[in-house]
């Protein structure tokens, strides 16, 4: 059977890997800032790992303390690369403090024979403590593209509930649990949940940053360029998701959009102009219903997702975003022009076909042009048969020809 010893090189050694893969990943990646963070915990593991195992090598009690010490750092660490992860700036100053305060109660008052039992205690509540925060800051990342940080959320939640479960044993159980005589056991487990919480941590923060990446890619493929607004992929995510969310109270209404006579504004004042007013619409139209709700989907044309109460409420929130466009002035130079949009509206109801919903309202916004345009049609409500892919092209030349 192998000795305290071994087991603990062992461990100390595993770690030492870890940390040269994370290296030289981060090397390999262009060592971005952030990733500096993320491999923290597992370069302070390392001397941490040492002075644990050889604490001769610094006289008296120092080594064994500073061990200690470096292991809460560890901890700590990991909490900062959780919060980096997340986008949010690192706190050192706030990790460090804790970790000092329980060094220089090991160092004072714990250090009497009297109440040596309770040296661990401390350790032990802010190892739970920075799981804790940890648990916290990848909860908040969690949604559907980022899986990695729902798991790593579960992993500092597991292990900071066991810290907490055994903070009242470690005044009798074995060291490193506890003030008791060390046996293999006892350090055996204690490596092998480091090792096991270093490693998890290493792999799912890795594949996080890939998500990330991918999730932020996604993202700019999902944007217009020119409006800063979804374009038609975000707009068809959104219809789906709508057809899986279970209805809340209220109304949703998808509405299709049109800046009048386009073409003229474009052949009379220029291209440059023309893009001068489509940014205009999608900017009231993003203040009128929400970033997220206003999607371009063709050259002057955007499509919108609108919920409200009641059908009245929405169609009035559709008229308060033509009237707000219809008072806007576009200048350019010396060019002053007002333009004006039209506006079909059809309402989403549980279990409707979203694609033919979607023609409704470009129907709905085709009467509106034959009305004499500047105006907001709300559909007739009713199922329709007619449920094929939307024709985006196809309906953007009805609309010209109006």
């Amino acid at each position: 059977m192998p000795d305290i010893t071994t087991i603990a090189a062992c461990s100390t050694a595993l770690g030492a890997i870890m940390c040269i893969a994370i290296l030289l990943s981060w090397f390999k990646d262009g060592r971005p800032t952030q990733r500096r963070w993320q491999f923290a915990p597992f370069g302070i593991a390392v001397p941490a790992g040492i002075l644990l195992t050889y604490p001769e090598i610094l006289p008296g009690p120092l080594g064994l303390r500073l061990g200690w010490f470096a292991l809460t750092v560890v901890y700590g660490s990991a909490w900062l690369a959780a919060r980096v992860t997340g986008g949010r700036r690192p706190r050192p100053l706030l990790m460090l403090l804790p970790c000092v305060a329980v060094l220089l109660f090991s160092a004072t008052i714990g250090a009497d024979d009297a109440i040596s039992e309770l040296r661990m205690l401390p350790r032990v509540l802010l190892f739970a403590l920075f799981d804790g925060l940890a648990a916290r800051e990848f909860m908040r990342m969690r949604q559907p593209q980022l899986q990695s940080a729902t798991t790593l959320y579960w992993i500092f939640a597991v292990f900071c509930v066991f810290e907490l479960l055994r903070a009242p044993f470690s005044l009798s159980l074995p060291a490193p649990f506890g003030p008791k005589e060390t046996q293999v056991w006892s350090i055996a487990l204690f490596n092998f949940l480091i090792v096991l919480q270093g490693l998890l941590l290493g792999v799912f923060l890795t594949a996080l940053g890939r998500e990330q990446l991918a999730a932020q890619h996604y993202r700019l493929a999902s944007i217009d360029p020119l409006t800063g607004i979804g374009n038609r992929r975000a707009l068809d995510d959104r219809m789906e998701a709508l057809a899986r969310t279970p209805r809340a109270e209220g109304s949703t209404a998808v509405a299709v959009l049109d800046i009048d006579h386009f073409k003229a504004i474009n052949d009379g004042l220029g291209h440059g102009f023309g893009d001068m007013v489509i940014v205009g619409a999608a900017m009231v139209a993003r203040e009128t219903l929400g970033a997220g709700n206003v999607f371009r989907v063709g050259g002057e044309e955007f499509a919108a997702i609108i919920q409200a109460r009641t059908p009245e409420a929405i169609m009035a929130r559709a008229e308060a975003m033509r009237i707000a466009f219809e008072a806007r002035s576009h200048v350019s130079g010396g060019e002053t022009r007002r333009c004006t949009i039209s506006v079909g509206v059809a309402m989403l109801e549980p279990g409707d076909d979203h694609a033919a919903r979607f023609t409704d309202a470009d129907e709905a916004l085709y009467a509106a042009k034959r009305l004499g345009r500047n105006q907001t049609v709300m559909a007739e409500p009713g199922e329709r048969k007619d449920t094929a892919p939307i024709d985006f092209r196809a309906a953007a030349g009805r609309r010209a020809s109006a």
